[in-house]
């Protein structure tokens, strides 16, 4: 080409040096300028038509011409209306959920797809079905700024660099996935523990765009769903539900995407660690029932080391707790065993009091009795000694009766006292009988045989009848009535035990079966409600 523009120079001779190099310089630029156009690479294609893997070039090409000077990533997408965000939620794990902080913590694959024009590359090449980029190019993108506005904490995972993914598809779609650990929270309604229903949330909006700028809807097809079937040492994943709704700032109006997490407990760890071992404390303080009253230390024993038992092991229940105001089923099924074993202590006391009532009222009848039975041993012998009065009188007088006898001693006091001078009236027949008593004892026959008679009466033996008898020696002292049959108490320590012996196991079964089948029922009807509002149910 030189040659052909050095001919035609010569041939118009008018041309200065100057403008000969400037030429010249111009075609050795134009050269250069055509042999890297020639160079620069361009897709390469095979015989069938197809792109080569291999290329990496043709992708660098792409992301040069799309992440130019022209693009801004802090504008929205569309200039006119606004970006539609589809929303896709994986879970992978559920790692724990925490009465104590009310939260809940799980490891997702959260992915958001959206339309961004100015990323379209498909004008650009057909070599490439999609550009999948490393985790730096999410800086460089326009992004919605989705968050977990009610979460306690959020963190990508990072094993060992950030689990993120990124895909830009011809068209401008762009697909981002994060692998997150989010902390949620839980209303914890412990009402029905340790069978309980318990539903936590997550809620997802745009943290920088309201709805007029960002909408945010689920995918059409599954948009939330499990891995696996997640199941915890003491929850199992009961249900999983999505919902869409809107939310008013001062700012305007934004979309949040809401997913509930229903959780069922496993409550078979509280059966065998809780329920089990106090049913057995609560047995075991009914065994006391069947110990003799006289063993009074040894039920006592029992019911205090049963009580210790059931407040220890509702203790270390208690603890792993949160602190609520209201009553948990756990606290009625402690009310209840607890009731038991207080009522079995006091029963231990309610047979000591009557046992020491009816001995103390028993002692009180037995010193009755005896006093009755000695004012009738006295009474006895009282009567005897007057019949054998009457008897030696009227043997030593000759009477046939009591009544001539004491005619024949008036009428010896009579004549002794008309000998002796004495008045014949009443009061002197008083006042001489008393005066001369004592002459006649000394001088007559009659106060010998009357001395006579007083010691014959000391020392007659006088025979009892067979009751009172027994009764001097001690027998039928439990208290008898009136027919002679020992009486006996309607209520005793024996049959109050005999009786608590059947009544408190029988209510206690009774009682129980209640517990369990009223709260299994609740917690049927919990379960029924969260799956009349779920898609997915597991």
């Amino acid at each position: 080409m030189v040659p052909v523009v050095l001919l035609f120079m010569s041939a118009k001779g008018d041309v200065s040096a100057m403008n000969i190099f400037t030429v010249i310089w111009s075609i050795a630029h134009l050269s250069a300028a055509t042999q890297l156009e020639f160079e620069r690479p361009r897709p390469l294609l095979d015989g069938d038509g197809f792109c080569d893997p291999a290329n990496d070039t043709i992708s660098q090409l792409v992301l040069d011409a799309l992440f130019d000077s022209s693009y801004n990533k802090n504008t929205v997408p569309t200039k006119y209306g606004s970006t539609t965000v589809t929303v896709e939620f994986v879970i992978q794990t559920i790692a724990q959920v925490s009465e104590i902080t009310s939260s809940f913590t799980l490891d997702l694959l959260f992915s958001q797809i959206w339309h961004d024009p100015r990323l379209r590359f498909e004008h650009l090449t057909s070599c490439l079905q999609n550009l999948t980029l490393g985790y730096q190019m999410v800086e460089r993108l326009w992004t919605p700024n989705t968050c977990f506005v009610n979460s306690k904490a959020t963190a990508i995972h990072s094993s060992p660099t950030p689990n993120i993914f990124l895909m830009i598809y011809p068209n401008g779609t762009v697909w981002v996935n994060y692998r997150l650990q989010v902390q949620g929270p839980c209303d914890m309604n412990l009402e029905l523990f340790p069978m309980d229903v318990q539903v936590c949330e997550l809620v997802i909006e745009s943290y920088s765009y309201n709805a007029a700028k960002v909408i945010l809807n689920w995918r059409d097809w599954s948009p939330v769903f499990s891995i696996a079937k997640s199941k915890l040492a003491d929850f199992t994943l009961y249900g999983i539900q999505w919902t869409k709704n809107s939310f008013e700032y001062a700012a305007g109006k934004w979309d949040q995407l809401t997913v509930s997490l229903s959780f069922s407990r496993a409550y078979g760890f509280y059966v065998l660690q809780m329920y089990i071992p106090t049913y057995a404390s609560v047995l075991i303080s009914f065994t006391s029932f069947w110990i003799d009253l006289k063993a009074l230390p040894a039920r006592i024993t029992l019911g205090v080391s049963s009580l210790m038992a059931l407040t220890f092991q509702y203790g270390n229940v208690a603890k792993s707790l949160p602190k609520v105001g209201y009553v948990k089923s756990i606290d009625v099924y402690m009310v209840i065993t607890t009731g038991f074993i207080f009522l079995s202590m006091v029963e231990i006391a309610v047979v000591c009091w009557i046992d020491h009532r009816i001995a103390r009222l028993k002692r009180k009848r037995e010193a009755e009795k005896k006093k009755r039975r000695m004012e009738a041993i006295s009474t006895s012998k009282q009567q005897q000694r007057r019949q054998n009065s009457s008897t030696s009188l009227c043997a030593y007088y000759g009477a046939t009766s009591l009544t001539d006898a004491r005619s024949v001693i008036i009428e010896n006091e009579y004549e002794a006292a008309r000998l002796n001078g004495g008045s014949s009236s009443s009061n002197g027949t008083q006042e001489g009988s008393n005066q001369e008593s004592t002459p006649l004892v000394e001088n007559g026959s009659l106060p010998k045989k009357k001395t006579s008679f007083f010691s014959n009466l000391r020392n007659t033996q006088h025979p009892m009848d067979p009751f009172a008898a027994l009764a001097a020696f001690g027998f039928g002292l439990g208290g008898a009535h009136e027919d002679g049959h020992e009486e006996q108490p309607e209520w005793t320590g024996e049959r109050i035990d005999s009786i608590c012996r059947k009544l408190f196991p029988a209510s206690f079964a009774l009682i129980n079966c209640i517990y369990w089948l009223y709260y299994l029922y609740q917690n049927h009807l919990a379960k029924e409600k969260a799956l009349n509002a779920l898609r997915n149910p597991f």
